[in-house]
């Protein structure tokens, strides 16, 4: 019965002895203070902030700290220079932050593994600075120092403010050194300044650290000390600083990768040039369905005219080709798909052919490894997850980038996280040669690729023209509407259907029709559908298997046996109803082809009136128009 008791009384006899053993006596003769709580020692929280001088007999430093149960960062400014270190014990790391001086004055981290023997007790390891944290009854890794006490020595008075005097000896471990600790805390019965009931402020340490081999001793005069900081002011503290990159960091968050197969968005590029600046505006989509890219691109005239330019670049990876168009100058190039675009990547076991690459290629995600390093501001009243990665590439050159994706807007965390800033910087031999800012708003996930079609590639083939072989047709119908119902009341319904049955009818792929305009012949009640088809491509490029589409003869031809046959018909809706319509037999007209094929027309009145609607979609881009869409850019 009695031999458990006496076994742990032994233990605790020899651990006493031990502890007393390590303290030195010589600085405090009565051993180590009990870890007895002081009734009027008020307890430290967890989580503070402390901003403190440290003076001895030869220098004065300013050093603050931020601190919390898995990490706590340490600011020091001493001789015109700053030092920053940064632990994270829930990764084992540490990093300094240093600056590298002279002109380009740039931030750069080292990172190292925090073991069984680091020294994380003290501000500079091999030194006896200790930290304010373990001074206030924190061991080396910030948890509560189950060996340290304190007791009360009497009441002061220090900068006018009453205090209560307290005193503490204790061992630390990781640097085999006693400390000697006098306190000037607030006295919470006569002063309260802005703190809670029943607390008190740190004012004063006074230290003496002494090792087997030498002796030190300091003061800590403390000039801010708040407790329980709010969780993003803490964060900010902790965290290492915006754009720092710190190589073998641990990432604490993976960069996110439910990035979908079918993205839009919009775009504002920052870009520095010399004493001044340049933002460029762009739209994108990217859709591996369709395996269509297309970035529009808005910019100041670089000769100084009041307009801006408008560029469009088209990436067609089902016949493999680029389409890049002048929007002022109406001039139109196009060339083979390229390694050379952000979009693209070859093919394995073959890299003469290439395909469309994945969303995590296209956001620049899939050749580096990313680090999470902390929440940042990133746009008004919006805070983001920061991710920061680097890639090395010839001639001695780092591609630095830095993604943003929301966390919270207006304090509310978001359901679902989407881009909202990549910051691009490059460097040669250590020294910044370009930076680009790039905000992303609109960030739109799965949209309706078919209403952002829009005319642009039928404007590209009318500038290249038949000397080209890039061939279109402007063809009309009429849809049966004897009965005159209000259809018209539902018109983007209508117009989306007969768009719909038109690609499935003639077997083409939706990049083919534009300029669909949906009209009412107010003398026959007929309704009259208009629209611009496009030949298929003269050539191909460089993809694996491009796609074989018929000829613009080939699907006038299987539109007007159909139309003729009576095999056309549209889904109408009015009111709560549908009704289906029907393309009136032998209605196909064909005012304008650019091919050598003579097609049947209704009359001079027919024609006028198409003519007159196509000049009509011409200026606004085909009535509700097709919202464009862009590549986010690579610049």
């Amino acid at each position: 019965m009695f031999r458990i008791p006496v076994y742990f009384l032994g233990i605790l006899f020899v651990f006493i002895h031990t502890n007393n053993a390590q303290v030195d006596p010589g600085l405090c003769p009565d051993g180590p203070t009990s870890p007895v709580p002081d009734p009027k020692w008020r307890t430290v929280p967890s989580r503070f902030e402390v901003v403190t001088e440290l003076i001895t007999d030869k220098t004065i430093t300013d050093i603050s700290q931020a601190f919390s149960t898995t990490r706590d960062s340490i600011v020091m400014d001493a001789a015109n220079n700053q030092y920053r270190f940064y632990y994270n014990f829930a990764t084992n790391e540490s990093f300094e932050v240093l600056n590298s001086g002279g002109a380009n004055n740039m931030l750069f981290c080292l990172r190292q593994v925090i073991g069984n023997n680091a020294e994380t007790s003290v501000i500079l390891p091999k030194t006896l600075f200790v930290k304010p944290s373990v001074l206030l009854g924190f061991d080396q890794r910030n948890q509560r120092n189950t060996n340290w006490g304190v007791r009360y020595q009497g009441d002061d008075i220090l900068r006018e403010i009453p205090t209560n005097v307290f005193r503490s000896c204790f061992y630390l471990y990781d640097i085999r050194a006693t400390v000697l600790v006098t306190y000037h805390m607030s006295n919470p019965d006569k002063f309260q300044a802005y703190l809670p009931a029943n607390e008190s402020i740190v004012l004063q340490m006074n230290v003496t650290v002494k090792n087997q081999t030498s002796q030190d001793s300091y003061t800590y005069n403390v000039f801010r000390y708040s407790t329980n900081p709010s969780r993003r002011e803490e964060r900010q503290a902790l965290e290492t600083p915006t754009g720092l990159y710190c190589p073998n960091r641990i990432s604490t968050m993976p960069i996110p990768s439910d990035i979908p197969e079918r993205v839009s968005s919009n775009t504002e590029l920052f870009v520095p040039l010399g004493n001044t600046s340049s933002i460029i505006s762009t739209h994108s989509l990217f859709d591996t369905e369709f395996q269509f890219v297309r970035f529009d691109v808005w910019l100041p005239d670089p000769m100084g005219s009041p307009f801006w330019l408008h560029f469009t670049e088209i990436h067609d990876y089902a016949v493999g080709l680029t389409y890049r168009y002048d929007n002022r100058r109406h001039q139109c190039a196009v060339s083979n798909i390229s390694s050379n675009l952000n979009d693209a990547v070859s093919v394995d076991g073959n890299p003469s052919l290439l395909q469309m690459g994945s969303p995590q290629h296209l956001f620049l995600m899939d050749d580096v490894d990313y680090q999470y390093s902390g929440e940042k501001p990133c746009r008004d009243r919006v805070w983001c997850h920061v991710w920061i990665g680097e890639k090395s590439m010839p001639g001695n050159v780092v591609q630095h980038r830095e993604w943003y994706w929301s966390s919270s807007i207006n304090g509310e965390p978001v359901v679902q996280s989407s881009p909202m800033k990549l910051i691009l910087k490059q460097y040669t031999n250590g020294v910044l040669n370009g930076s680009y800012e790039m905000n992303v708003f609109n960030f739109r996930r799965r949209p309706f690729t078919v209403f952002e079609l829009d005319f642009t590639l039928a404007e590209c083939y009318r500038a290249l023209g038949p000397e080209e072989n890039y061939n279109l047709g402007v063809l009309s119908f009429r849809i049966i509407n004897d009965k005159q119902y209000p259809v018209y009341q539902n018109l983007n319904y209508l117009r989306f259907h007969i768009w719909e049955t038109l690609v499935f009818t003639m077997f083409v792929r939706p990049t083919r029709i534009s300029h669909m305009i949906v009209d009412q012949d107010d003398e026959s009640k007929d309704i009259i559908v208009t629209f611009t088809l496009l030949d298929a491509p003269p050539v191909t490029g460089p993809v694996e298997d491009p796609l074989k589409e018929s000829s613009l003869d080939t699907v006038i031809n299987r539109l007007s046996n159909i139309i003729d046959s009576n095999g056309l018909a549209f889904r109408a809706r009015y009111g709560s109803k549908q009704v289906t319509l029907r393309a009136r037999g032998g209605s196909l007209n064909v005012p304008h082809t650019s091919t050598k094929t003579n097609w049947k027309t209704s009359g001079p009145k027919i024609t006028g009136l198409w003519l007159g609607l196509i000049l009509v979609g011409l200026v606004i881009g085909g009535v509700g128009g097709f919202i464009v869409f862009a590549k986010l850019a690579n610049k």
